[in-house]
C-alpha cells in the first residue's frame, strides 16, 4: 500500500513538474535538485523559493527572455 502510494506522489509531481514546463513555469524543486547535483558546497546553500521565483521573473521579463512558441 505505501509503496503504492509512493508512486502515486512520484507520478503527480513528475505531471506537475510537465505542466509547469509546459506553461513556462519556473519549477523549484527541479531547480533543488540541479543546485545540489552540481553546485553544493560547504557554507554554500540553494536561493529560497521567493528568491528563486524572483529570480525567474526577473530574467523572463526584465531581460527579454520571454520565451513563446509564436
Amino acid at each position: 500500500m505505501r509503496a503504492h502510494l509512493r508512486r502515486l506522489r512520484r507520478s503527480l509531481r513528475q505531471l506537475r513538474s510537465a505542466i509547469k514546463t509546459i506553461f513556462g513555469m519556473p519549477d523549484y524543486d527541479r531547480y533543488l535538485k540541479h543546485w545540489y547535483a552540481n553546485h553544493a558546497e560547504p557554507g554554500k546553500h540553494p536561493m529560497s523559493e521567493r528568491e528563486y521565483y524572483m529570480c525567474a521573473l526577473r530574467d523572463r521579463y526584465e531581460k527579454g527572455g520571454v520565451t513563446r512558441c509564436c
